[in-house]
């Protein structure tokens, strides 16, 4: 049996966000920009600690699908991760640096070799706790 490859792993462009708040629907311009299903988005933590991180409609990702029941063709599917390109290249080019940079301004920077942390909110920033210290 000859298996096509490309139909299950493929980088797609997210084009909208799915019904449930874990998934998205990815236009895939290898195949005439047909869209997928709903995929789920792979996250890092979804037990105890909750991660949630959804792509940005445009966002190019990495899709794995699995093979359907009846093994002739795609089944469900998910969205591995982002990738930068030329077009969306990474906001940083230190490997110790960790942030994250939002569409509003904000961000968050850690540089794990200084142990410098930045935090910047575009407008308002609210922490709370039963105690807080700032040195």
């Amino acid at each position: 049996m000859d298996i096509d490859i490309g139909e299950f792993i493929f980088i797609g462009i997210v084009c909208s966000y799915g019904k449930s708040p874990d998934t998205v629907i990815v236009r895939r311009p290898d195949k005439d920009d047909r869209t997928t299903m709903e995929l789920y988005v792979i996250s890092r933590c979804t037990h105890l600690t909750k991660d949630y991180w959804m792509p940005d409609i445009d966002d190019q990702v990495l899709c794995i699908l699995t093979p359907n029941h009846s093994g002739k063709g795609p089944g469900a599917g998910y969205v591995i991760g982002a990738i930068y390109s030329s077009e969306d290249p990474p906001v940083e080019d230190d490997t110790n640096v960790r942030s994250i940079h939002y569409k509003d301004g904000s961000f968050i920077r850690l540089d794990m070799g200084t142990g410098e942390m930045q935090i910047h909110a575009s407008k308002h920033l609210e922490i709370t706790a039963p105690r807080i210290d700032i040195n």
